[in-house]
């Protein structure tokens, strides 16, 4: 019960704050049409969750991940923009193993955040294929991705 009730105010808070980011500066009327209808698209967002099988797990690796992500995409658009400079080497293909423990979900959304990386598919719950920039695991990918050697 306790986690059903988290779960839609997870989803409730992001979705009222997408609404006023959108909006811009809201009046006290338009914030409790936004809380109302958020609500709605919490209980909906459940409801398609639960329906689409999908379970949150695998949360290992997650806070360190996290605290990596704003200064990953700083070094992030700044390889974006080095990028379109004639004579850049481009990027290249490579399989991430995520470290035992870790969600392909989450670590997918997060390798994605950055903008010098994209993730291309998610093959196994222990593998994400992406396309990076940087010849090198960035920190993002160096707190979900298995460390070597390890199964």
């Amino acid at each position: 019960m306790l986690a059903r009730l988290v779960e839609l105010g997870v989803w409730g808070a992001v979705l009222t704050g997408l609404t006023v980011v959108f909006i811009g500066p809201v009046s006290p009327v338009e914030m409790v049409v936004a809380c109302v209808s958020a609500l709605g698209g919490a209980f909906a967002a459940r409801g398609m969750r639960l329906a689409a099988g999908v379970h949150l797990r695998g949360g290992r690796g997650a806070v360190r991940a996290l605290r990596a992500l704003p200064g990953s995409v700083v070094r992030g658009l700044a390889l974006l923009t080095g990028a379109m400079a004639p004579g850049h080497p481009g990027g290249r293909v490579r399989r991430v193993r995520l470290r035992a423990g870790a969600g392909a979900g989450w670590a997918g959304t997060l390798l994605a955040a950055s903008p010098d990386t994209c993730v291309l598919d998610v093959p196994n719950d222990d593998e994400v294929i992406v396309h990076a920039l940087r010849p090198k695991a960035g920190p993002v990918e160096e707190a979900v991705a298995r460390t070597d050697g390890a199964r």
